[in-house]
Protein backbone atom coordinates (compact mmCIF):
# COMPACT_ATOMS: atom_id res chain seq x y z
CA UNK A 1 0.00 0.00 0.00
CA UNK A 2 1.12 3.77 -0.73
CA UNK A 3 2.16 5.52 2.61
CA UNK A 4 0.51 8.51 0.52
CA UNK A 5 -2.94 10.02 -0.59
CA UNK A 6 -3.84 8.73 -4.11
CA UNK A 7 -7.23 11.89 -4.33
CA UNK A 8 -5.59 15.17 -4.00
CA UNK A 9 -8.60 17.56 -3.09
CA UNK A 10 -8.46 20.94 -4.80
CA UNK A 11 -11.87 21.98 -2.90
CA UNK A 12 -10.62 20.61 0.66
CA UNK A 13 -12.18 17.99 2.83
CA UNK A 14 -12.43 20.49 5.90
CA UNK A 15 -13.99 22.88 4.14
CA UNK A 16 -16.70 20.23 2.49
CA UNK A 17 -17.29 18.71 5.53
CA UNK A 18 -19.01 21.53 6.82
CA UNK A 19 -21.89 21.01 3.71
CA UNK A 20 -22.30 17.82 4.73
CA UNK A 21 -24.33 15.60 7.11
CA UNK A 22 -22.34 13.75 10.46
CA UNK A 23 -21.24 11.17 8.29
CA UNK A 24 -19.97 13.13 5.68
CA UNK A 25 -22.20 12.36 3.02
CA UNK A 26 -22.77 14.92 0.00
CA UNK A 27 -25.76 15.41 -2.63
CA UNK A 28 -23.40 16.13 -5.71
CA UNK A 29 -24.88 18.11 -8.61
CA UNK A 30 -22.94 17.75 -11.54
CA UNK A 31 -22.99 21.36 -13.85
CA UNK A 32 -22.48 20.02 -17.40
CA UNK A 33 -24.45 16.42 -17.08
CA UNK A 34 -27.29 17.72 -15.20
CA UNK A 35 -27.46 14.40 -12.85
CA UNK A 36 -27.22 14.20 -9.22
CA UNK A 37 -25.67 11.61 -6.89
CA UNK A 38 -24.74 10.63 -3.17
CA UNK A 39 -21.04 10.99 -2.54
CA UNK A 40 -18.94 11.44 0.42
CA UNK A 41 -16.22 14.14 1.14
CA UNK A 42 -13.39 11.84 0.59
CA UNK A 43 -14.75 11.39 -3.05
CA UNK A 44 -15.87 14.67 -4.30
CA UNK A 45 -13.73 18.14 -5.77
CA UNK A 46 -9.92 15.47 -6.33
CA UNK A 47 -7.81 14.38 -8.77
CA UNK A 48 -6.12 11.36 -8.56
CA UNK A 49 -2.60 12.89 -8.01
CA UNK A 50 -3.39 15.92 -9.46
CA UNK A 51 -0.91 17.80 -7.57
CA UNK A 52 1.85 15.14 -7.91
CA UNK A 53 5.15 16.65 -9.23
CA UNK A 54 6.77 14.58 -12.50
CA UNK A 55 10.17 15.35 -13.04
CA UNK A 56 13.04 13.79 -15.07
CA UNK A 57 15.35 10.97 -13.76
CA UNK A 58 12.90 10.97 -10.67
CA UNK A 59 9.89 9.28 -8.34
CA UNK A 60 6.76 10.93 -8.72
CA UNK A 61 6.62 13.53 -5.84
CA UNK A 62 3.06 12.98 -4.19
CA UNK A 63 3.67 14.65 -0.92
CA UNK A 64 5.84 17.53 -1.21
CA UNK A 65 2.84 20.53 -2.04
CA UNK A 66 -0.03 18.10 -0.58
CA UNK A 67 1.87 19.19 2.78
CA UNK A 68 2.71 22.20 1.67
CA UNK A 69 -0.97 22.93 0.85
CA UNK A 70 -1.87 21.70 4.02
CA UNK A 71 -0.65 24.20 6.12
CA UNK A 72 -2.31 26.79 4.14
CA UNK A 73 -5.54 25.06 4.54
CA UNK A 74 -4.58 24.64 8.20
CA UNK A 75 -4.43 28.38 8.85
CA UNK A 76 -7.63 28.92 6.64
CA UNK A 77 -9.63 26.57 9.23
CA UNK A 78 -8.07 27.98 12.49
CA UNK A 79 -9.79 31.23 11.34
CA UNK A 80 -12.91 29.55 10.80
CA UNK A 81 -13.03 28.35 13.72
CA UNK A 82 -12.61 32.33 15.23
CA UNK A 83 -15.32 33.13 13.03
CA UNK A 84 -17.15 29.97 14.19
CA UNK A 85 -16.69 31.41 17.93
CA UNK A 86 -18.27 34.81 17.23
CA UNK A 87 -21.54 35.74 16.03
CA UNK A 88 -20.40 39.23 14.70
CA UNK A 89 -20.35 40.07 11.01
CA UNK A 90 -16.76 41.78 10.80
CA UNK A 91 -13.66 39.81 9.89
CA UNK A 92 -10.60 40.16 12.51
CA UNK A 93 -7.20 40.94 10.57
CA UNK A 94 -5.78 37.93 11.46
CA UNK A 95 -8.69 35.51 10.02
CA UNK A 96 -8.31 37.54 6.93
CA UNK A 97 -5.01 37.07 6.17
CA UNK A 98 -5.45 33.29 6.38
CA UNK A 99 -8.91 33.51 4.41
CA UNK A 100 -6.98 35.89 1.67
CA UNK A 101 -4.47 33.35 1.09
CA UNK A 102 -6.86 30.09 1.28
CA UNK A 103 -8.98 32.11 -1.51
CA UNK A 104 -5.30 32.63 -3.36
CA UNK A 105 -4.41 28.95 -3.45
CA UNK A 106 -8.60 28.05 -4.24
CA UNK A 107 -8.15 30.51 -7.44
CA UNK A 108 -4.39 29.14 -8.52
CA UNK A 109 -5.24 25.44 -8.24
CA UNK A 110 -8.80 26.07 -9.63
CA UNK A 111 -9.03 22.60 -12.16
CA UNK A 112 -10.55 24.19 -14.76
CA UNK A 113 -8.18 27.71 -14.55
CA UNK A 114 -5.12 24.85 -15.24
CA UNK A 115 -7.34 23.41 -18.03
CA UNK A 116 -7.66 26.52 -19.69
CA UNK A 117 -4.14 27.58 -19.42
CA UNK A 118 -3.09 24.01 -20.65
CA UNK A 119 -5.57 24.55 -23.69
CA UNK A 120 -3.75 27.91 -24.36
CA UNK A 121 -0.02 26.82 -24.53
CA UNK A 122 -1.11 23.77 -26.62
CA UNK A 123 -2.45 26.10 -29.08
CA UNK A 124 0.40 28.62 -29.07
CA UNK A 125 3.51 25.72 -28.52
CA UNK A 126 4.96 25.49 -32.23
CA UNK A 127 6.96 22.25 -30.34
CA UNK A 128 5.47 18.91 -30.34
CA UNK A 129 2.44 19.03 -27.14
CA UNK A 130 3.81 18.16 -23.73
CA UNK A 131 2.28 15.02 -21.85
CA UNK A 132 -0.26 15.95 -19.13
CA UNK A 133 2.49 14.76 -16.40
CA UNK A 134 4.94 17.81 -18.15
CA UNK A 135 1.89 20.06 -18.09
CA UNK A 136 1.23 19.44 -14.48
CA UNK A 137 3.90 19.65 -13.31
CA UNK A 138 4.86 22.78 -14.88
CA UNK A 139 1.29 24.72 -14.00
CA UNK A 140 2.11 23.50 -10.45
CA UNK A 141 4.86 24.96 -10.40
CA UNK A 142 2.91 28.26 -10.84
CA UNK A 143 1.03 27.38 -8.02
CA UNK A 144 4.36 27.57 -5.74
CA UNK A 145 5.82 30.65 -7.36
CA UNK A 146 2.76 32.81 -7.33
CA UNK A 147 1.29 31.05 -3.52
CA UNK A 148 3.12 28.77 -1.67
CA UNK A 149 6.24 30.43 -1.76
CA UNK A 150 4.76 33.94 -0.59
CA UNK A 151 2.83 32.47 2.41
CA UNK A 152 5.88 31.18 3.37
CA UNK A 153 7.93 33.88 3.32
CA UNK A 154 4.99 36.76 4.37
CA UNK A 155 6.00 37.23 7.36
CA UNK A 156 9.98 37.25 6.91
CA UNK A 157 12.56 39.82 6.21
CA UNK A 158 12.62 39.22 2.42
CA UNK A 159 12.01 41.61 -0.66
CA UNK A 160 8.58 42.74 -1.09
CA UNK A 161 7.96 40.88 -4.44
CA UNK A 162 8.62 37.80 -2.70
CA UNK A 163 5.75 38.38 -0.31
CA UNK A 164 3.23 39.42 -2.94
CA UNK A 165 -0.03 38.03 -4.39
CA UNK A 166 -2.27 39.48 -6.67
CA UNK A 167 -4.83 38.03 -5.03
CA UNK A 168 -4.27 38.38 -1.45
CA UNK A 169 -3.43 42.18 -2.51
CA UNK A 170 -6.78 42.88 -4.05
CA UNK A 171 -8.82 41.68 -1.17
CA UNK A 172 -6.17 43.70 1.69
CA UNK A 173 -8.36 46.71 -0.30
CA UNK A 174 -11.69 45.18 -0.21
CA UNK A 175 -14.32 45.39 3.26
CA UNK A 176 -15.08 41.97 4.63
CA UNK A 177 -18.05 40.91 6.13
CA UNK A 178 -19.65 37.16 7.67
CA UNK A 179 -22.86 36.71 6.53
CA UNK A 180 -24.59 33.72 8.68
CA UNK A 181 -28.13 32.61 7.71
CA UNK A 182 -30.17 31.67 10.93
CA UNK A 183 -31.92 28.62 9.42
CA UNK A 184 -28.21 27.62 7.45
CA UNK A 185 -29.38 26.79 3.86
CA UNK A 186 -25.93 27.57 1.76
CA UNK A 187 -24.33 25.24 -1.13
CA UNK A 188 -20.95 24.58 -1.41
CA UNK A 189 -19.28 24.34 -5.12
CA UNK A 190 -15.76 23.09 -7.32
CA UNK A 191 -14.99 27.02 -7.08
CA UNK A 192 -15.50 28.71 -3.79
CA UNK A 193 -13.98 32.32 -4.82
CA UNK A 194 -16.92 33.22 -6.45
CA UNK A 195 -16.84 36.47 -8.22
CA UNK A 196 -19.80 39.09 -9.27
CA UNK A 197 -21.27 42.38 -10.39
CA UNK A 198 -19.09 44.67 -12.08
CA UNK A 199 -17.15 48.01 -10.61
CA UNK A 200 -14.65 48.78 -13.68
CA UNK A 201 -14.35 52.26 -14.38
CA UNK A 202 -15.53 51.99 -18.30
CA UNK A 203 -18.03 50.28 -19.78
CA UNK A 204 -17.84 46.65 -19.69
CA UNK A 205 -17.10 44.83 -23.00
CA UNK A 206 -20.24 41.94 -22.22
CA UNK A 207 -23.50 41.61 -20.92
CA UNK A 208 -23.50 42.25 -17.12
CA UNK A 209 -25.12 38.97 -16.17
CA UNK A 210 -21.61 37.62 -17.77
CA UNK A 211 -20.22 39.02 -14.44
CA UNK A 212 -22.15 36.89 -11.73
CA UNK A 213 -20.87 33.89 -13.29
CA UNK A 214 -17.04 35.15 -12.63
CA UNK A 215 -16.20 35.98 -16.59
CA UNK A 216 -15.96 39.00 -18.05
CA UNK A 217 -13.47 41.16 -16.15
CA UNK A 218 -10.00 40.97 -13.96
CA UNK A 219 -9.94 40.38 -10.39
CA UNK A 220 -9.63 44.06 -9.83
CA UNK A 221 -13.04 44.86 -11.40
CA UNK A 222 -15.41 42.60 -9.87
CA UNK A 223 -17.39 44.17 -7.50
CA UNK A 224 -17.46 41.50 -4.51
CA UNK A 225 -16.66 37.99 -3.97
CA UNK A 226 -18.44 35.81 -1.95
CA UNK A 227 -17.06 32.42 -0.47
CA UNK A 228 -19.35 29.47 1.28
CA UNK A 229 -17.47 28.37 4.47
CA UNK A 230 -20.25 26.05 5.39
CA UNK A 231 -24.37 25.92 5.48
CA UNK A 232 -24.00 28.41 7.65
CA UNK A 233 -21.88 31.21 7.26
CA UNK A 234 -19.98 33.15 3.81
CA UNK A 235 -17.63 35.51 3.67
CA UNK A 236 -19.04 38.71 1.41
CA UNK A 237 -15.58 40.57 0.31
CA UNK A 238 -16.97 43.88 -1.36
CA UNK A 239 -15.94 47.12 -2.42
CA UNK A 240 -19.04 48.46 -0.46
CA UNK A 241 -18.90 48.02 2.71
CA UNK A 242 -22.92 48.09 2.55
CA UNK A 243 -22.87 45.07 0.44
CA UNK A 244 -23.35 42.30 2.58
CA UNK A 245 -26.49 43.73 4.01
CA UNK A 246 -28.16 43.55 0.44
CA UNK A 247 -27.60 39.58 -0.10
CA UNK A 248 -29.57 36.96 1.54
CA UNK A 249 -29.03 32.81 1.60
CA UNK A 250 -30.44 32.63 -2.38
CA UNK A 251 -28.58 35.51 -4.18
CA UNK A 252 -25.03 33.66 -2.56
CA UNK A 253 -26.79 30.19 -3.59
CA UNK A 254 -27.06 31.75 -6.94
CA UNK A 255 -23.69 33.51 -7.20
CA UNK A 256 -22.41 29.65 -6.25
CA UNK A 257 -24.16 27.64 -8.66
CA UNK A 258 -22.87 30.53 -11.27
CA UNK A 259 -19.69 30.36 -10.36
CA UNK A 260 -19.19 26.69 -10.80
CA UNK A 261 -17.07 24.73 -13.20
CA UNK A 262 -17.73 21.10 -12.47
CA UNK A 263 -20.44 20.49 -9.49
CA UNK A 264 -22.37 21.97 -6.78
CA UNK A 265 -23.22 19.91 -3.31
CA UNK A 266 -25.08 20.17 -0.31
CA UNK A 267 -26.09 17.65 2.63
CA UNK A 268 -28.81 14.98 1.52
CA UNK A 269 -31.26 16.54 4.18
CA UNK A 270 -30.68 20.03 2.83
CA UNK A 271 -33.94 20.00 -0.12
CA UNK A 272 -36.16 18.58 2.20
CA UNK A 273 -34.86 21.43 5.16
CA UNK A 274 -35.08 24.06 2.72
CA UNK A 275 -38.00 23.25 -0.05
CA UNK A 276 -37.60 27.35 -1.91
CA UNK A 277 -34.14 26.57 -2.12
CA UNK A 278 -33.85 23.59 -3.62
CA UNK A 279 -36.29 25.01 -6.22
CA UNK A 280 -34.07 27.80 -7.16
CA UNK A 281 -31.69 25.53 -6.98
CA UNK A 282 -32.99 23.50 -9.76
CA UNK A 283 -33.44 26.70 -12.17
CA UNK A 284 -29.95 28.33 -11.08
CA UNK A 285 -28.50 24.52 -12.45
CA UNK A 286 -30.27 25.05 -15.44
CA UNK A 287 -29.31 28.52 -16.64
CA UNK A 288 -25.91 27.63 -15.78
CA UNK A 289 -25.87 24.25 -18.03
CA UNK A 290 -27.42 26.40 -20.48
CA UNK A 291 -24.57 29.05 -20.22
CA UNK A 292 -21.70 27.40 -19.09
CA UNK A 293 -20.56 25.82 -22.28
CA UNK A 294 -19.67 29.86 -23.74
CA UNK A 295 -17.17 30.26 -21.66
CA UNK A 296 -15.74 26.50 -20.20
CA UNK A 297 -13.82 26.22 -23.58
CA UNK A 298 -15.52 22.35 -23.20
CA UNK A 299 -14.35 21.62 -19.85
CA UNK A 300 -15.22 18.30 -18.71
CA UNK A 301 -16.65 17.17 -22.02
CA UNK A 302 -13.27 16.68 -24.40
CA UNK A 303 -11.45 16.87 -21.02
CA UNK A 304 -10.07 17.91 -17.96
CA UNK A 305 -6.90 19.02 -15.87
Amino acid sequence: MPDHPKKHHFVPQFLLRRFADPVGRLIVHKVMDQRQYQSTVTNVGHRNYGHTLYRPGREPDHTTLEAAMSQIEGDAMSAIRTLDASRSRSVPDEAREALAWLLALQWQRSRFLMYVVAREVDTESQWEQASREEMQTSLLGLLDVYVISPWSMRHEDVRPKERFNFLVSVLAGMHWSCYRPRAGGLLVGDNVVCLSGYAGSDPPSVPLGWFDHGVGAGLHEFKRITVPLGESMALVISQDPEEARRLDTAALNRLTVFNSREFVAHSPAWASDHPRLAQDLSEWLGIQHMIAPAFLQEYGITGVM
